[in-house]
């Protein structure tokens, strides 16, 4: 079973597994087209997205403590308040700056922006994050990550919802009931980028409206 991880320090670990999953993700590879420094401008928006989640555990696979990582927030923990959200925002722009155009900055806040507008106004649990590295992708860790979620969803009776540019994730999540709700395209030549929704057990057969 996935343990839950503190937000208090950040772990490299935790971010080397995430920028892993997500080196050949298709919005990475147009956010960050460069391979050489793709990987250490991938951290910082995943660290980002970490700094949002209120709720983070992580599977291990071989000794590795985060062979697998997912971040969440549960209803009315997100978004962040206003002024949380500042701080997390101008914390990471002078951390990257030193490293990361300016213009690659905004376009990513740009996507962010235009995403965030995809989630549902209902009450939901909300994974920012979720990556296994490929050296254990195909083991069930994605189905471990998720488990803890889904029950509490199913408990509280609320859906829960994320984002995708990998088509390839598609199948894998339609097999936990995840159905597209929205797909959007953010800027020119940017990959689609679809917005899924779970609905509770106890609102099987009932529609999602965003």
């Amino acid at each position: 079973m996935p343990f839950p991880t503190g937000n208090r320090q950040m772990s490299d670990s935790r971010i080397e597994t995430l920028s892993a999953a997500f080196y050949n993700d298709p919005l990475a590879q147009f956010l960050f087209p460069h391979e050489e420094s793709r990987g250490k401008r991938l951290s910082a928006g995943l660290e980002f997205l970490l700094e949002l989640s209120s709720k983070t555990w992580s599977a291990e696979r071989a000794n590795k403590k985060y062979a697998g990582v997912v971040g969440a927030a549960p209803p009315k923990e997100y978004p962040p308040p206003f002024f949380h959200l500042m701080v997390v925002l101008s914390k990471r722009m002078w951390k990257t700056l030193s490293f990361m155009p300016l213009g690659v900055m905004k376009q990513w806040l740009h996507v962010f922006h235009r995403v965030e507008k995809m989630r549902p106004l209902q009450p939901h649990w909300y994974i920012l994050i979720l990556g296994v590295h490929p050296d254990y992708q195909g083991q069930g860790l994605g189905a471990e990550l998720l488990s803890p979620i889904l029950q509490k969803a199913d408990e509280e009776s609320v859906p829960v919802y994320l984002e995708t540019s990998n088509p390839k994730n598609l199948d894998f999540y339609r097999k936990f009931g995840f159905e597209v709700m929205e797909e959007i395209v953010p800027v020119r030549g940017c990959p689609p980028i679809r917005g899924l929704v779970r609905k509770p057990v106890s609102e099987l057969g009932n529609g999602l409206k965003s």
